[in-house]
């Protein structure tokens, strides 16, 4: 019995090994995809630009939010202490 097995990949064209004791893949040499025209690179790039522009704006309006939700909480925080200036804040480490 061979040691490997060459088979072509149907959906990739992509050349296997398979191991013939266990059948697993032991080595896979893809074919490389051809060159892009530069036309078609530009057109990817401005439709990916939309929407990381998108995201960007996501992300702002998640940043914004987070603040004014820090902000109540800091807000609590110093009302709880200021009505109980004797105590101490929690220790995490003692086990209550």
């Amino acid at each position: 019995m061979p040691e490997a097995l060459d088979v072509t990949c149907p959906c990739c064209a992509a050349l296997l090994k398979i191991d013939t004791e266990t059948g697993a893949v032991v080595w896979v040499d893809a074919k490389k995809a051809p060159a892009k025209s530069f036309d078609d690179l530009v057109s990817r790039v401005h439709s990916q630009r939309s929407l990381l522009d998108e995201k960007f704006a996501r992300s702002v309006e998640q940043t914004k939010n987070s603040k004014q939700i820090l902000e109540k909480k800091f807000e609590e925080a110093r009302r709880r202490a200021e009505a109980d200036p004797t105590g101490r804040p929690p220790n995490p480490f003692d086990n209550e």
